[in-house]
Order: C-alpha cells, then sequence, then structure tokens
C-alpha cells in the first residue's frame, strides 16, 4: 500500500512540473528565482468550491506550480519538495482523518522545519490546540483554542486588521469585508506553543449570529493569524479569502508573509460563444479531479464555474450550457448537487438543451436515480470528449416565450430613484398570467396606478423612494390602495407602507421625525438598524401556513438590511397579520454593536387595508430560485392568480451580459429597457444586479453600466477591461458621458436603444 500511494504521488508530481500559470517561465527567469511550489489539499474535508478555488488561484499563478495532493501523498513525502502547503476550508475534523496520524506529524514537521502553511476557515480549525470536547487530533500548532461561536452561519462580515498586519503581510490597517462560512471563533489559549510566536492580525468587527440560539458575540475575538512556527510560518484565516476577492490582497498578503515572496495572477477572460461548464465541487474533489480543473484551467476551452449544491438550487443553471460531475473520491451523497432537492431544476435544465456529463460514482448515482439525460462517460477524458463534442453541436432554436393568458393580472412595477430591480419583475415578465409594465414616479403622481391591478415595490433605499415619489406620488400611492389596489412591497417596499419614522435628504434609512405612508401597524425597532447581509431563519405563523401551502413552517431567507417589525398604533380601516416572523437570535454582520433580538419580529405580513390588500415582505426569499415558491404562493394570495414563469435560461453560446443598476435618477428607462428588451433577446444571457468581483467578473463577455456615478470604478471592473471584456456605459446627458469617457477602453452610448448593437459588435 505504501509503494502505491508513493507511486500515485510521483505520478502525480511528474503529470504537475510543467502546470504553470500563463506566462510562469518567462516571469521566473526575468525575477531570477525559481517558481514557488504549492501544495493544495484536496482529499475528505475538502472536496469543495474552497478547494477549487484554491486550485485555481494557484494555478493562475505566474510564479507559482501548484500540486494537489491528499492524504496518502502527505503521508508518502509529498510535503518534501514543497514551500507552501494550503489547506483549505471544509471540516476540521475530516482533514485530520484524512491525514493520518502520520499525516499529521508530517505537515508539523513540515511547518517547524521551515516550510509556510495557509489554512482558510477548517485550515485554521485543524492547527489550534485540543482542549476537553474538542477534536484530539488537531495540530496545536498555534496558541489559540475554539470558543461556542465557531461554525454559526454565513455571510459577509467585518474585520478589522491592524497595524501589524500592513507591518508583517503588507494588508492595509483598516476595516475589510470577507466572506465567513462558519469559521472558528478563537481565544488566545493561556498555555503558549513551545517554539510558535502568534499574532493577531485581524479581529471580528460585528456580533452575528444567524440562529436562534445563545451564543458569545464575535466582535473583538482573533480572525487571522501569523506565526512563526520553528523555522516556518503560518498564516491563518477564520474566513474564507478566496471566496470574494479583490485583488487577492488577502491571498498576496498570505504569501507574502510565509514566504517572503511576491505572488502575481493573471487570470484570462472567457471568450465569446464559449460553452459556460459547472463543474460540481460537492464531496467529489480529489487529486484526480483537481488534476482536471488544472487541465481545463490551462487549456481555456471552455468557461470553467464551479458549482454545488447551493449554488444549484440559487439558480446557477439559468447561466450555464454544461455541467460536468466528477466523483474520484468516496459516495456521492443522494441529496448532493444534481441529485436530491435539485432533481427538478436538473431535469428542467436538460430539458431546454442543457448537457450533464458525469463519470465515476457521480455516473453510478445518475443511473441509480435513473435520471434520464445524464451523459454517463467512462472516465474524464471521455467526459471531456463528450464535452468538446456538444460544444460543436448545431444550436437548436429558443424555446418560444410564453403567451399571455387573454386577461392576465396587470402589475405596475415602480422603478424610480432608490429602487433595485431584483428577480420578481423578470420572473412575472415570463408569467403568462401577468402583463408587467414600468412606472417613475411622475406616472405614478399623474394617476396612472388606476390602469393597474396591482403595484410592486421593489426594494432598495426607501427614504430615497420616498423622496422620488414626492408628495403627490404619495398620495397617489395610499389612494390606489385605500380604493382598491393591490400592494407588494419587498424590504424598502416593506419599510414605506410601514409607520416608520425617517430622517429624509439621506442614502438609507436614519431615525427621524417623518413617518412613512402609515398602512400599516407595524414600525421598524429603531434605532437599532442596519443589521447587515446574511441567510436568516423564519417561522410561519397559522395564518402564514394558509398564505404558503407549498413551504416548510421553517424556511432560510436572504436578508439584506430589511426590517424587523414590532407592533405601532392602529390603522384605521384595516386588518393587517403578520405571516412569518424571524426565527434568528440576531444580526450585525457590519456593526460592531449588538443589536436586540431578531427573534419574533414581524418579517412577513399582509392583510386588508380600506377596499384594498397589502403584502409586504422585509426580507428576500425572490433572490434564490430553491424560495422561489413563496413568491407565487405569495402573488397567488395577493391577486388571485399564481404566477408560472421562470426566469430566461442561457441559450447554448449566448454572450453573457451582466448588467449594473444602480438606484439613481433614470431607473425607470434602465428597467425597461432590460425588462423588456435584453431579457428578450435570446443572443444574450443577462444577470441584473452588481456583480462586480474579480470572481464572476472572468465570466462575463461585456458589462453594461445603466446607471453610475463617480464611484463606480472598481478595481473589478477595470481588471475586466484590461483583459479584453467589454464596457458600456449608457450616458444620456453630456454630464455623464464626460464622467463615462474616463474610464479607460469605455463604449459610450447616448441612449439604449443603441446597446444592443454594441453588444453584438
Amino acid at each position: 500500500m505504501f509503494l502505491k500511494s508513493v507511486g500515485a504521488f510521483v505520478a502525480v508530481l511528474a503529470a504537475f512540473t510543467g502546470c504553470v500559470g500563463p506566462g510562469l517561465e518567462k516571469a521566473s527567469e526575468t525575477a531570477g528565482e525559481k517558481p514557488l511550489r504549492v501544495a493544495v489539499f484536496v482529499d475528505d474535508g475538502a472536496r469543495n468550491i474552497g478547494a477549487f478555488r484554491w486550485i485555481e488561484i494557484a494555478t493562475m499563478a505566474e510564479n507559482v506550480i501548484a500540486t494537489p495532493v491528499d492524504g496518502a501523498a502527505v503521508r508518502a513525502g509529498a510535503l518534501d519538495t514543497a514551500d507552501v502547503l494550503v489547506m483549505p476550508g471544509g471540516g476540521a475534523a475530516t482533514e485530520a482523518r484524512s491525514l493520518g496520524e502520520e499525516g499529521r506529524e508530517r505537515v508539523k514537521s513540515f511547518v517547524r522545519g521551515g516550510g509556510g502553511y495557509i489554512g482558510t476557515c477548517a485550515g485554521f480549525y485543524l492547527v489550534t490546540l485540543p482542549t476537553k470536547g474538542v477534536r484530539k487530533d488537531y495540530l496545536g500548532l498555534i496558541p489559540f483554542v475554539d470558543t461556542t461561536d465557531g461554525g454559526n452561519g454565513r455571510a459577509e462580515l467585518n474585520f478589522a486588521f491592524n497595524e501589524k498586519a500592513e507591518q508583517l503581510s503588507g494588508i492595509k490597517k483598516g476595516i475589510h469585508k470577507i466572506q465567513y462560512s462558519h469559521g472558528p471563533v478563537p481565544v488566545r489559549s493561556k498555555k503558549e506553543v513551545e517554539g510558535t510566536r502568534a499574532e493577531v492580525l485581524a479581529t471580528y468587527h460585528c456580533v452575528y449570529n444567524p440562529r436562534n440560539v445563545p451564543s458569545p458575540a464575535k466582535a473583538g475575538h482573533p480572525a487571522v493569524v501569523a506565526a512563526e512556527c520553528g523555522k516556518g510560518k503560518m498564516f491563518v484565516f477564520t474566513c474564507h479569502p478566496e471566496s470574494d476577492v479583490d485583488d487577492h490582497e488577502y491571498i498576496q498578503g498570505a504569501f507574502r508573509y510565509v514566504t517572503g515572496r511576491e505572488v502575481r495572477w493573471r487570470y484570462p477572460q472567457r471568450k465569446p460563444g464559449q460553452l459556460a461548464v459547472g463543474f460540481l465541487c460537492d464531496n467529489s474533489f480529489g487529486v484526480e479531479t483537481a488534476s482536471l480543473v488544472q487541465r481545463l484551467l490551462r487549456e481555456r476551452a471552455f468557461d470553467i464555474v464551479p458549482i454545488n449544491e447551493k449554488a444549484i438550487g440559487d439558480g446557477t443553471l439559468s447561466h450555464l450550457d454544461a455541467i460536468l460531475a466528477p466523483s474520484d473520491l468516496g459516495k456521492v451523497d443522494s441529496k448532493t448537487g444534481i441529485y436530491g432537492g435539485n432533481e427538478g431544476r436538473t431535469k428542467a435544465f436538460i430539458a431546454r438543451g442543457g448537457r450533464i456529463v458525469a463519470w465515476g460514482n457521480a455516473a453510478e448515482r445518475a443511473k441509480k436515480r435513473g435520471l434520464e439525460g445524464v451523459v454517463c462517460a467512462a472516465d474524464a477524458n471521455a467526459a471531456l470528449a463528450n464535452l468538446r463534442a456538444f460544444a460543436a453541436e448545431r444550436v437548436p432554436a429558443p424555446a418560444p416565450f410564453p403567451k399571455k393568458v387573454d386577461a392576465p393580472v396587470k402589475l405596475a412595477v415602480f422603478a424610480g430613484s432608490g429602487c433595485s430591480m431584483g428577480n420578481i419583475p423578470p420572473l412575472l415578465e415570463f408569467s403568462p398570467e401577468y402583463a408587467v409594465d414600468v412606472l417613475g414616479a411622475e406616472e405614478v403622481a399623474a394617476g396612472a396606478l388606476t390602469g393597474y391591478d396591482a403595484l410592486y415595490m421593489p426594494g432598495g433605499y426607501s427614504s430615497v423612494a420616498y423622496q422620488t415619489l414626492g408628495e403627490g406620488g404619495r398620495k397617489a400611492l395610499v389612494d390606489y390602495v385605500r380604493g382598491g389596489g393591490k400592494y407588494y412591497g419587498v424590504c424598502g417596499g416593506a419599510f414605506l407602507v410601514s409607520q416608520t419614522k425617517m430622517r429624509p435628504g439621506k442614502m438609507g434609512l436614519r431615525p427621524g421625525d417623518t413617518p412613512f405612508l402609515g398602512l400599516m401597524p407595524f414600525k421598524e425597532d429603531f434605532p437599532h438598524h442596519y443589521r447587515g447581509k446574511a441567510p436568516v431563519r423564519i417561522r410561519l405563523t397559522e395564518t402564514g401556513k394558509e398564505v404558503f401551502p407549498n413551504s416548510a413552517t421553517n424556511r432560510v431567507v436572504w436578508y439584506s438590511g430589511g426590517p424587523a417589525f414590532v407592533p405601532a398604533e392602529a390603522v384605521e380601516d384595516s386588518d393587517i397579520k403578520v405571516f412569518a416572523e424571524y426565527d434568528s437570535r440576531m444580526i450585525s454582520t457590519f456593526n460592531p454593536n449588538p443589536t436586540p433580538l431578531m427573534v419574533g419580529k414581524a418579517a412577513i405580513m399582509g392583510g386588508r387595508v380600506g377596499k384594498g390588500k397589502l403584502y409586504a415582505q422585509c426580507p428576500h426569499p425572490e433572490s434564490h430560485e430553491r424560495n422561489f415558491d413563496m413568491v407565487r404562493d405569495s402573488f397567488k394570495w395577493l391577486a388571485g392568480t399564481r404566477p408560472t414563469g421562470t426566469l430566461p435560461a442561457r441559450v447554448r453560446g449566448a454572450k453573457s451580459v451582466f448588467v449594473k443598476m444602480g438606484y439613481m435618477k433614470g431607473m425607470n428607462a434602465a428597467v425597461r429597457f432590460v425588462l423588456k428588451t435584453l431579457l428578450h433577446d435570446r443572443r444574450f444571457d443577462c444577470r441584473i444586479g452588481s456583480v462586480m468581483d474579480h470572481n464572476a467578473l472572468p465570466h462575463a463577455d461585456a458589462v453594461v453600466m445603466c446607471l453610475f456615478g463617480k464611484n463606480s470604478w472598481t478595481s473589478p471592473l477595470r481588471a475586466f477591461a484590461a483583459n479584453g471584456g467589454k464596457v458600456i456605459f449608457v450616458a444620456e446627458t453630456e454630464e455623464k458621458r464626460a464622467l463615462a469617457a474616463t474610464f479607460e477602453g469605455a463604449t459610450v452610448v447616448d441612449s439604449y436603444d443603441k446597446v444592443i448593437g454594441e453588444l453584438q459588435r
């Protein structure tokens, strides 16, 4: 067995001696130094998107040779020729078990002997001290122990980096937002580790607990630690800098500290017409799979997007042409990835022309499930051959758009300054039962609402929307609802019809003296706002179970700074009931000061107001496809008709277009263009919002900047343009055109009519 393991490792190492990012040899010769040899652990406990990201990062580095290793390779001596070991997130206890006792000792010897160690999340847990009730096989390389607050939730959190971070790693002092996912919340042990000198570089700068359980606050606890351990160095994160990095600042700092070297990355931009291929990373990520990832990244024949069960449930399949489903380790769980709860989405993906190619245990699972349409390949090479053949096939004509029923529900979507778009307008635009129109503030004030069955008021900045409506628009809206109209408000739209008092003139909500429209007997629990952005749990009331018959009593939905309502003064001639309450204890993802408990506060409510009907939803179930049943049921309750549409799916070979909306003046024109023109043109796969990070933009062909200001030039957007991505600014005024012209490589048009032509060029 030992000789077999050694042979496997030697074969892997030989295969990857030339696996370098573009420009590595030239860069290395110029610098006069050898490339860094980085081993990335991929085994049980680290078989996920995080591991994929680390393989991607290490493979695309110009001065790095990346080698995926598993426990067997470590035990066989893989670290003897490595400069750095990267231990991704996942499950620390499982990672320890995968290493085995010998492997754990080899990791400790590697670090103490002069090697570098970079760990994220589970990689931090793994090197802490074993304590009573905590895994005894942790490595004990740093003098920290976990607390009971660890492993609690998933969100983007604030972290405070100190002067030591700048001195030791070059990471700038200040507050940084980084993705967190069930990481440790450690404290320094009273017992030091012999031969180790550790420094805390960052602490949690927030209070966060998305579940209804008591736990200590995170604020002030260590979050990023650098340590000298024997002759080696360690840099460990409780968070996930690989998940949504900005220029890899944190990862660069980690490499800088543990190696004393600068590491550079060059990410390729997707090529127009490439297949967008999802690479399934659920419990199937071993050395063999990592090898394939590196091969695909180097060949650049496809646009590779890492996905997992959650990503599929969030709607990722709408933007993919194909899926590679590997499995080279262990079993594939029946609830994983394309199976279990996502089987319906998988079947719909295949029905609209998507291709799923599986091999190994993933193929065996597909056969056992009887999942028709999944191509079961013999191995990875056969899978890639099938994928190439699929890319060469003739693209079928897109399915026709659904024809509207004879008497659809006429829905007005308000699109004024301070509003966002979200998924609901597109979902209803492609529902035969609904006819969607877009109204601005002037049209509302002029009485246009009288021609519609219902009004959708989106989220965003309700204080700005309040001012945008003006006195005439606000009166028209109240008269519309009380006179028999139906109102659907999400987040900011829920704020708007409450008795919350605000201070006018500011972007976003602030406590003040001016009440909102007061159509509900509820108000925000000021001054305890703003809580942040994260998934939260809600609990349906008995009334809510009637409104949402297709939902479980407890549901996890997305929350983005929305209200947590408490009772206020009674509202004349109304009957508003609570449909769902928050079941999360607290959330303050950006704020170091504790906020009162959310548990028991109103999250979704609705009922009669005068002759009309009102529905107000504080969180955002519409943000993710897996919660669309709640959206459909809520419209059924409000308007009497359940929408059946889905978001438009990608046509193979379509150009990937990201649309930046903003919250500024001109929102109604931007929404009309996207909703009525761009989404209908099947030559383009359109994504709406502000997805402008380094992970997302390499998968786009073009970015359309509908509404922008002087702060719109982000580092990822500049990198996107520099790598050949097309950035189109819609600038309808001389002032906007002058501003857009300052962006290097910009394409500037003066009207939405010209955008499609530019996208075709």
